[in-house]
This record gives C-alpha cells, structure tokens and sequence, in this order.
C-alpha cells in the first residue's frame, strides 16, 4: 500500500485512515492504523477531541496520534447526549469485535468524554481508561453543585447509565484533575473506586488539563501514558516536574497564595519574574506596596 495522508500527517505503510467501521443513528467510529484492524494497541478517543478542540479537523483524534503512529478510533456522537442511549454499549462491543480478543485497547478522553471513556472500558474491553477531568453526571438531581451543562440536560431525556455496574476490577482507571478546582474535585469523589484505580492530581490546571500539560512541553508524557508505556506515577512525576514551566498552574496557585497572604508567594512572583509572565507580574506587584 503507498503512503496515504490524512491532514498533514503521512500515514504508515498499510495504514487505513478514518476508516468507518460503524455508523449507527447516534454514534460512528473510525479506525486510523494498520489495515484489517491489526493493530497490537489501540486507543479509542471519545469526543470532544481535546486538543485544539477542532473534531472534524482531527486535534488529538487523528493528526496527532497519526504522527506518532498510534493505532486509534474516534469516537463521533451526533448529540452532545453525554452517550445516555441503548446505543452507547452496542457501539462498544461492535468496536472490540471489529479488533478481537488480542489487541491492547486505551479507552481515554476529557470531560463529557472522559466519562464517556470510564463508562465505555468494560464493553470494550479495554486494558485501561484515562480520564481527564471526567463528570460522574450532569442529572441536576445527582450533582447539584454542576452548573455547566445545562443547556446540554435541557434537551436529553434523563439519565440512564450508571458507572457503578460499568467500571470494574479488570482494568485499570487513571483520573486525572485539579484538586484545587471546585466542581471536578465533587465529581471525582463520587467516582466508583474499583481496584486499578489512580489519580493524578493536576494542581493548577482548572477545567483545562490537556492545555496545561501542552503548555508546561509534558504532552510526550501524556502519550506515552496513552500508548500504556509508563505508569500513572510516573506521569504524575513528569507533571510535578513541569510546574515550574507551566503559565496555568503559576497562575492558579501563585494567585491563592498572594491572596491568602502565604510567605511562598513571593516565590511564584520570583518564577514569574524569571519567566517573563508580564500577566502575572503585573497581577501581583500590587500586593507588595
């Protein structure tokens, strides 16, 4: 098979691009990789698709595994419905069927599709699920505190689906958010903990860690999490490791502390002085006149 591109991106010999391999009436994935589905690993990536938030041009659904050779499905909805259909586990066990018992499969996305990746990891069988900032529910009944999403709740019909019966002792769950940020902090407490189950605290990054990491250069961290080749440890050293670097999380922490009167403030206005972070210099002077 000659070279394909998709985007800009060159395909691998033998790689099939954005090739459907179902289309129902709400949900159509498509498999980028080896021809014949026969990929060794496989991540499965539900919408929206994180970075730079750009489904149809791909983001980090297609150019940017593509370019790192990473065998991948999106996931397209055709309704923001938070997956909430009897369609939702059909899609699943025909996307593993597609691969076969051998594969290693990824489930992995952020918000609405990182729950969509927690609720879908059993079906699909998948080895592992990685969430970034997931929600448990947008049901007003279930999570009062969540005050984002309802234009979205306005135009479903319920909730139907619960992770509890859907997340098991079989794989593994990596978690991912900010502890310092309200409403995802309330979400992640009210995950199911099964055996397997990690965190990775993103101190700093809000609702924005896909953002963060790309902006504190961990991004290569966050694929090789992906590709299952390092642990969620080691990612959470890489995160520590790029604080320093990173605008957001300089920002959220160094903004606590300035306002809480904390002596380690001084230190973010020095890393911000060093980095040239006008923003936040000029955001924090003025609490040393």
């Amino acid at each position: 098979m000659t070279d394909a591109t998709t985007g800009n991106v060159t395909l691998p010999k033998g790689w099939v691009s954005r090739q459907v391999i179902y289309d129902g009436r709400l949900l159509r994935l498509e498999y980028t990789g080896p021809a014949n589905g026969s990929a060794q690993r496989v991540l499965v990536a539900f919408a929206p698709f994180d970075y730079p938030f750009q489904t149809d041009e791909g983001g980090w659904g297609t150019r940017s595994f593509t370019k790192r050779g990473m065998a991948h499905v999106c996931v397209f909805h055709r309704n923001e419905d938070w997956h909430q259909h009897a369609e939702f586990f059909t899609t699943m066990e025909a996307c593993r069927a597609f691969f076969g018992p051998s594969p290693d499969v990824t489930a992995y996305e952020f918000s609405m599709g990182g729950y969509g990746a927690l609720l879908g990891a059993k079906a699909l069988d998948a080895r592992r699920a990685i969430a970034i900032s997931p929600q448990s529910s947008i049901d007003p009944a279930a999570v009062r505190f969540e005050r984002r999403d309802g234009e979205q709740w306005a135009k479903m019909d319920g909730w139907m689906h619960d992770l509890r019966p859907n997340m098991d002792g079989a794989r593994s769950y990596i978690v991912m958010y900010d502890p310092l940020h309200g409403q995802d902090r309330k979400h992640e407490a009210r995950l199911p903990k099964p055996a397997g189950y990690a965190r990775i605290l993103l101190h700093g990054a809000g609702h924005a860690g896909i953002q963060t990491i790309v902006g504190m250069g961990k991004h290569d961290a966050l694929f090789d999490l992906l590709r299952g080749d390092i642990s969620a440890r080691a990612m959470r050293q890489a995160y520590r490791a790029g604080r320093r670097d990173g605008f957001r999380y300089l920002r959220k922490l160094g903004s606590v502390l300035h306002e809480k009167n904390k002596p380690a403030a001084r230190k973010f206005l020095e890393i911000a002085e060093q980095k040239g972070f006008h923003r936040l210099i000029k955001k924090w002077t003025p609490f040393y006149k």
